[in-house]
């Protein structure tokens, strides 16, 4: 039985892959936005287009009562409310109704736009399950971060964190055994420093993972977007650090514990620098257009960068007590911050340092809490 569910799996993967091979014969049954678009001069950063969700991130110049965005769709699919049509966004998320060109399939998108700055202070307690997995049967944690309306005095969401457990939920592939949230490299725990906090743990991917190049998983989170279907041929690419961020950063500041796994997994030796698993946390402000993003390969090197605070080796210890660190942001040589640049700030945790380079320990386990970015 299990080898059968192996086979499906296998077979579902390579569709997975493969897909652009055959998509002309499924086109006609696609209901799905691919992109978004409004003018570019309200935009903070490109449109996210996720299964189910468009967000807009826009400056507070934007009129919200009356904004026309246009969706790009798959093809001969069509959209209600019309595309262009203006409605009025100032109470929140409207919903959009994508048809398939043969009217058999559709999808609910909620589009939302988004004119608050981004949040400075993060408690880790706010988290909702999302399915998926080959099945849609294993259900993880998404973070997200909220902030009080002072038109309605209500929450409302900023932004959603970003992790890799999308990409981890497509490495089983058994119907039987679905994974539950605490299973996941990424996710909520209720023994934070302060009632829930952030466990992040590098697991293995066996079996599918070893098979597609990625060996093992280290738990992680970060600000900016994962992109799946990048992140299955190129890994490093799939990961798009950065969020619009306009204050001069000056520290950055936190809780954690941790505990390394038992035996430290080189796959990668090109990049290897230690012998021994250790996390790693970083924050990195960056120039940044609409459309940049610092990649997963951007070993601190990158010509946009200007500022980092990260981790010093002599804070990446194995404790079991919660332990306060305080990183200073230093410039690059050369750079300084202008107030009148455009900038996003890329913000990193880890459970395993080259986890990117799929080096790690299976089992090593990063708590994280109470973190804060000092600024002026």
């Amino acid at each position: 039985m299990r080898i059968n569910h192996l086979f499906q799996a296998l077979v579902l993967a390579t569709t997975f892959i493969f897909t652009s091979c055959i998509k002309d014969e499924a086109e006609n049954n696609e209901a799905d936005i691919e992109m978004a678009n409004i003018g570019k001069e309200f935009l903070l950063t490109a449109p996210i287009v996720s299964n189910d969700k468009v967000t807009f991130r826009v400056s507070k110049s934007l009129d919200l009562t009356k904004v026309a965005p246009e969706f790009k769709l798959t093809p001969g699919a069509t959209i209600v409310p019309a595309n262009g049509s203006a409605r009025d966004f100032s109470n929140g998320p409207l919903t959009y109704e994508v048809f398939s060109e043969s009217k058999q399939w559709s999808k609910t998108y909620k589009v939302e736009f988004i004119n608050a700055e981004i949040s400075t202070i993060y408690h880790f307690d706010k988290f909702r399950e999302v399915a998926g997995g080959f099945y849609g049967n294993d259900y993880y944690h998404v973070f997200y971060e909220t902030q009080l309306d002072d038109a309605t005095h209500e929450e409302k969401e900023l932004f959603e964190w970003a992790s890799g457990n999308i990409g981890y939920a497509m490495t089983d592939g058994s119907e039987e055994n679905a994974k539950k949230p605490e299973n996941f490299p990424t996710a909520a725990t209720t023994e934070g420093f302060i009632g829930t906090g952030l466990k992040l743990t590098t697991q293995s991917t066996a079996p599918l993972g070893p098979i597609m190049g990625s060996p093992l998983a280290a738990g992680n989170l970060f600000l900016g977007e994962f992109d799946l279907s990048t992140a299955v041929s190129k890994p490093l690419k799939g990961t798009k650090f950065g969020m619009d961020f306009n204050y001069e950063p000056t520290i950055l500041r936190g809780f954690f514990k941790y505990k390394r796994g038992d035996n430290f997994e080189i796959n990668n030796t090109e990049k290897n620098k230690i012998t021994e698993d250790r996390w790693d946390a970083y924050a990195i402000l960056f120039e940044a257009g609409i459309d940049d993003f610092l990649f997963g390969d951007h070993d601190f090197k990158d010509d946009k960068i200007v500022s980092i605070a990260r981790i010093p080796k002599e804070l990446k210890i194995e404790t079991n007590t919660w332990t306060l660190f305080e990183i200073p942001f230093e410039y690059v040589e050369g750079k300084t911050y202008d107030a009148n640049k455009k900038y996003k700030l890329a913000l990193v945790f880890s459970s395993s340092e080259e986890g990117s380079l799929f080096n790690g320990a299976i089992g090593s386990t990063l708590y994280i809490d109470e973190v804060e970015i000092l600024k002026n």
